[in-house]
């Protein structure tokens, strides 16, 4: 695999040492496993702040329709480190349980910029959510909005949750069926066509319990095109001009969620975040003249995850044993699999491999490298092209900053990664590798 290459996978500081061994921030990976063993997942502070820092940038350059606020998605990954690194750019934070929400509290993330989704928050989360005075919470479907309208009567003093309705804005995005989150059957949202949200949004004007300030869309994610995002503002500010002359109600905020696209091998480049931008200021200035003339322009909220984290984040696996199959395909098993990353078992997600000690090594065999885990489905790569790789060495997936770790189990009891974020000042253990001291602990007493 050419240097260029690499460059295009791996996180910004990651690099060739003198010996032509793979480095992050100037740190050796092999040196890194021997202290934190295998699987390992290495993240790079350089990468994730200079992803927050583009998002910044190309938005305050190409969108001038309105204010912008920039929210990363938890969801992806979310550690109380990668709470305050993103606070730290100035972003706000997207959580979806109380679990994240207490993570960010650890941080000391400031619940004023932190909207919490969800499409089954439990009444302990809301109740959480407004002890701590979460910024926005997105209301989902009717049975949310009526046990949230309840809790602020019986918990408010004074105050009234600031909530965004989402919606279902049956927008088609070309991804797999399993990130499709917008379309008219989706499990998120209030239906646009059927007349449900609508209703719900004049229930929430006429009640006054919650303060609506906005409306919220999400039409998927790896989108590799600019369309669903604007057809996502163009529809929201249609529905927003219906409620005003109904109910004289316009939005002070609007988002159209995140979503947006990695490259990863095999596939066409994925356009730049500044042609995201344009397109979103070209799609409010469309909307804004057909449906909002002479009305305020809503703020623009933006919500990343995956573009941010993602190839910040590198998994490292130790290759065991290899076998040769009568069917001609030959695997090469590593320590982790679909317990650390199920994302190629459960939506066919595509990655890479490369040779820790011999990245430019040039390919001997392609193998199947499987996971240690007892399901057939349990492959990484399908079909990898790589040296022929010895019992012992080190393997590299790049691009599992996102949405691994988060869908993380113990699937065949067996302890989870340890988790490490790495400059060219520390290394910070983000998440401890667990024990089976962990794992029995969860048992009573026979």
């Amino acid at each position: 695999m050419s240097q260029l290459v690499l460059a295009k996978l791996l996180p910004d500081s990651a690099g060739l040492d003198q010996g032509g061994e793979l480095h992050i921030a100037d740190r050796n990976i092999r040196e890194l496993v021997e202290e934190y063993g295998t699987p390992l997942y290495i993240f790079d502070r350089a990468t994730i702040v200079h992803a927050c820092r583009g998002y910044l940038k190309a938005l305050s350059e190409h969108y001038r329709a309105s204010g912008v606020r920039v929210i990363y998605a938890a969801k992806a990954y979310l550690a109380p480190h990668i709470a305050r690194l993103v606070e730290e750019q100035g972003m706000g934070l997207d959580v979806v349980s109380g679990g994240e929400l207490l993570v960010a509290q650890r941080a000391g993330f400031p619940m004023e910029r932190v909207s919490f989704h969800g499409n089954n928050k439990s009444e302990s989360e809301l109740r959480l959510a407004l002890r701590l005075g979460v910024g926005r919470i997105v209301l989902d479907n009717w049975s949310e909005l009526e046990l949230l309208t309840r809790l602020a009567c019986e918990e408010r003093e004074g105050q009234r949750p600031r909530v965004l309705l989402r919606i279902a804005p049956d927008v088609e995005t070309d991804t797999h069926r399993y990130l499709q989150t917008g379309h008219a059957a989706a499990k998120f949202g209030f239906p646009l066509g059927s007349g449900e949200a609508r209703a719900a949004a004049a229930r929430i004007i006429d009640q006054g319990v919650l303060e609506l300030v906005g409306l919220h869309a999400h039409s998927g994610t790896m989108l590799r095109e600019t369309r669903p995002y604007e057809e996502c503002l163009e529809r929201l500010l249609a529905f927003a001009d219906g409620l005003y002359d109904d109910c004289g109600w316009w939005p002070k905020e609007i988002s159209p969620g995140g979503g947006w696209a990695i490259g990863v091998p095999g596939q066409e480049e994925v356009p730049g975040v500044a042609v995201l931008a344009g397109a979103l200021q070209a799609g409010m200035e469309r909307g804004m003249g057909r449906y909002g003339q002479g009305r305020p322009v809503p703020e623009l909220i933006i919500e990343p995850g995956r573009s941010i984290i993602a190839r910040a984040g590198v998994a490292v696996y130790r290759v065991g044993a290899r076998k040769v199959t009568p069917g001609g395909v030959t695997y090469v098993f590593v320590d982790g699999g679909m317990a650390d990353n199920i994302r190629p078992a459960l939506y066919g997600a595509r990655y890479s491999a490369l040779a820790v000690e011999r990245p430019l090594a040039a390919s001997e065999e392609r193998v199947c490298v499987a996971g240690r885990y007892c399901e057939s489905g349990d492959m990484l790569i399908e079909e990898a092209e790589l040296p022929r790789m010895r019992e012992g060495e080190l393997l590299l997936l790049p691009l599992a900053g996102a949405y691994c770790l988060p869908m993380a189990s113990n699937y065949n009891l067996v302890p989870r990664p340890a988790v490490i974020l790495v400059d060219e000042q520390c290394v910070q253990v983000m998440e401890r590798r667990e024990t089976y001291e962990d794992l029995l602990t969860r048992y009573g007493e026979l």
